[in-house]
C-alpha cells in the first residue's frame, strides 16, 4: 500500500512538473503567444501552460489565472492606483509557482511588472529558467533595467535583430526568433484593387484618401480623437476633396469613437467625407490610401510593412510624458523612424500632437506625390531587416531545449 501510494505520489508530482507558466500582460502580444503555445504542444502534446494571458491563449489551451485584458491601462497616474492589485497577483503568481513547479517561467514582454518578477522569481528559485520573449523596450528607457534582466533571465527571445546584439553585449544570452508580423510576409505584398474597396466603401477611387488608426485603448481614444476630430473639420475645410476612413479596433473602441465624434460634433458617412470602418479592414485601407495617420505603436510597423506613406501621433497624460522624458534613451518612438535611424516619416508627438500640425503635414505629402513616394520606397527598405520565418516555431524549440524536452 505504500509503494502504492508512493508511485501516486511521484506520478503526481512529476505530472505537476510537466508545465511551463507565461506571464502575458499586454493584449496585443496574447495572439503571438497564442501561436508559440499551439507549437509547444504539437511538439510535446502533454505539456500544460498557465498563469496570465488573454482570449486567444485561452483558446489555444492556456490555464489563465487571470485575463491580461483586466490590465490595458495607460499612463503612470492609471498605472499607479493598480498597484496593490498588482502585488496581490504578483503573491499569488509566485505561490501557484511553488505549487505546481514549471520546467521554465515564460516573461512576455509588460516590462513594467514583469521585469520586477523576474528579480521575485529568481529570488525565490535559483534554478528556475526565465525566459523572456517580445524584449522591454530597455534600449528606448532606463537602460539600467539591462542589469536586472541579466541577474535573472536565461535566455531573451527579441522580435527586432538590433536587440540580440544589446541583450549578448550585456552577457545575456539572446536569439533573434523572427518578427511575428513577418511568419506570413507575403501578406504585405497583396495589392488590392483601389476601385473595387472604394467603390464597396462608398468612396470615390479618383479622390485622394487618408486612413486613420487612432489607437484600441479607451484612453488613447481618449486622448487622440479630439485632435483627431479637430484635424479633419478642418481638412473638411481646406480640402473637402479629401476623404477619410476611421478604423475602430474593436466593438468597445467604436462606442467611443462614437461618443467622442458626438462630443467634437463631427459626423460620418460617405456624403460627409468621412468613413467609420471595423478593424477588418485596415490591411485593405493600408494597401490602397495615400496617407495614413496612424497612432504610435504596432500599427507603424503594420503601416511600415505595408510601404504606406504616413504620420506618426501621440498624445498621452503629463507625467507620463515628462517621466518618459526624463528616463528616455532615443529621440524617436516610431517603428519606422527606429528601425531607420533616422526621422523618415513625421512625428506628432505629445506637444505636437495638434489639428494644425496634422494639417499641414498633411496638405504636403498629398500635394507632393513624389514625397509620397520616396517614403514608400524607403519604408519597403526597412522590411528587410525584419527577417523571415515562423518566429513560434523558433521560440517554441528554443524553450523546448531549454527545458530538455527532445523534439522530433
Amino acid at each position: 500500500m505504500t509503494a502504492s501510494v508512493d508511485a501516486s505520489s511521484t506520478a503526481k508530482e512529476e505530472g505537476a512538473k510537466d508545465c511551463i507558466f507565461v506571464c502575458v500582460g499586454d493584449i496585443s502580444a496574447d495572439k503571438h503567444v497564442a501561436k508559440l503555445v499551439r507549437h509547444l504542444k504539437e511538439l510535446q502534446p502533454h505539456l500544460k501552460v498557465f498563469g496570465i494571458g488573454g482570449p486567444e491563449m485561452a483558446k489555444a489551451g492556456v490555464e489563465l489565472m487571470y485575463n491580461c485584458q483586466d490590465f490595458a491601462e495607460v499612463g503612470v497616474v492609471r498605472l499607479i492606483r493598480k498597484v496593490p492589485r498588482f502585488l496581490r497577483i504578483k503573491k499569488e503568481l509566485l505561490e501557484a509557482i511553488e505549487e505546481r513547479k514549471p520546467r521554465c517561467a515564460l516573461l512576455v514582454d509588460f516590462g513594467g511588472f514583469n521585469i520586477a518578477f523576474s528579480s521575485a522569481v529568481r529570488n525565490r528559485y535559483k534554478s528556475l529558467p526565465i525566459v523572456y520573449f517580445i524584449s522591454p523596450q530597455v534600449w528606448g528607457s532606463r537602460p539600467w533595467r539591462l542589469n536586472e534582466l541579466a541577474r535573472n533571465v536565461s535566455k531573451m527571445l527579441v522580435i527586432f535583430p538590433f536587440e540580440q546584439a544589446i541583450y549578448e553585449r550585456k552577457g545575456i544570452p539572446a536569439r533573434f526568433v523572427g518578427h511575428p508580423l513577418m511568419a506570413k510576409p507575403d501578406v504585405w505584398d497583396l495589392k488590392y484593387s483601389r476601385e473595387e474597396v472604394m467603390g464597396e466603401l462608398g468612396l470615390n477611387p479618383e479622390k485622394p484618401l487618408v486612413a486613420i488608426f487612432p489607437g484600441s485603448r479607451k484612453q488613447e481614444i481618449k486622448d487622440h480623437m479630439p485632435v483627431v476630430a479637430h484635424a479633419v473639420k478642418w481638412m473638411q475645410r481646406v480640402r473637402p476633396d479629401i476623404q477619410f476612413v476611421l478604423s475602430q479596433s474593436s466593438e468597445h473602441t467604436a462606442a467611443l469613437i462614437g461618443q467622442q465624434m458626438h462630443k467634437q460634433k463631427l459626423e460620418a458617412g460617405p456624403d460627409k467625407g468621412l468613413l467609420l470602418v471595423s478593424s477588418e479592414e485596415n490591411y485593405r485601407l493600408l494597401s490602397i490610401a495615400d496617407l495614413v495617420w496612424a497612432k504610435s505603436g504596432t500599427t507603424t510597423l503594420e503601416t511600415t510593412l505595408c510601404c504606406a506613406p504616413m504620420i506618426i501621433f501621440y498624445r498621452g497624460d503629463w507625467l507620463s510624458f515628462l517621466l518618459v522624458l526624463c528616463f528616455k534613451t532615443v529621440k524617436r518612438v516610431g517603428w519606422p523612424n527606429l528601425l531607420a535611424g533616422r526621422e523618415l516619416v513625421p512625428e506628432l508627438i505629445q506637444l505636437d500632437c495638434r489639428a494644425e500640425k496634422l494639417v499641414e503635414y498633411t496638405l504636403d505629402l498629398i500635394d507632393v506625390p513624389s514625397l509620397r513616394q520616396e517614403m514608400a520606397r524607403e519604408l519597403r527598405a526597412l522590411r528587410d531587416q525584419l527577417g523571415q520565418g515562423d518566429f513560434a516555431k523558433n521560440a517554441a524549440l528554443e524553450i523546448l531545449e531549454i527545458i530538455g524536452c527532445r523534439t522530433a
